[in-house]
């Protein structure tokens, strides 16, 4: 029986690789106080001052959020909401993302709800709720879908099979994983590809493992 499969049948988490949250939006078109706080905020997170960055990035939301202009309000929310992240307060994160989201969906900002939705389920994966995180995804693949963004919808796909995974469904983890590579090779999405085959491949192993 390989290293990764227990005795009781279950397979070691460590055996896959999870996806990543989006990106932070280094989006400070303009010279204002606002574009200024968002800037700064994303270079203090480049140089790992999380706290000093959350407190720019608040800056910049509330300033935006005073002269009106929703759409950068939510970019500096999410923003802020990615550090809590990677500050580990997770109820936080939800509620930046979930404003952050409300605001998309106001200017029809289709991309950045389905980003959002993603965050939410990354949130909720970190918090080990399997079945929250497996709603949001679907959330985000289905808008995906609909706007033809295939190698986001193949991310979304990794990100369902992490939690089936996580479920310890773990046909239903490979053959989330399976979508995900078959849209990867249709996007020559390289690095991407690679990783989703070492994925497949160490599961599908595992999968054999726990049959003998």
């Amino acid at each position: 029986m390989p290293d990764q499969v227990r005795h009781d049948g279950t397979i070691s988490r460590r055996l896959i690789m999870k996806g990543a949250f989006n990106p932070i939006m280094n989006e400070h078109a303009g010279k204002d106080d606002a574009a200024g706080a968002l800037q700064k905020g994303f270079e203090l997170l480049q140089s790992g001052a999380h706290e000093q960055a959350l407190a720019e990035f608040t800056r910049a939301e509330e300033l935006y959020a005073a002269a009106g202009d929703g759409q950068r309000q939510a970019r500096a929310c999410t923003n802020k909401a990615l550090v809590m992240v990677q500050l580990r307060r997770f109820e936080q994160a939800l509620d930046g993302f979930r404003a952050a989201l409300r605001r998309f969906e106001e200017g029809d900002e289709f991309i950045r709800v389905a980003e959002q939705y993603g965050n939410i389920g990354s949130v909720h994966r970190d918090l080990e709720q399997p079945d929250e995180a497996l709603e949001s995804y679907a959330e985000a693949l289905a808008i995906y879908q609909q706007l033809g963004l295939r190698e986001r919808a193949a991310d979304q796909c990794t990100n369902i099979a992490y939690a089936r995974f996580m479920k310890k469904e773990y046909e239903e983890a490979l053959r989330w994983y399976r979508e995900a590579l078959a849209l990867y090779t249709q996007t020559g999405s390289e690095d991407k590809c690679a990783l989703t085959a070492e994925n497949v491949s160490r599961l599908a192993a595992a999968l054999e493992g726990t049959s003998e």
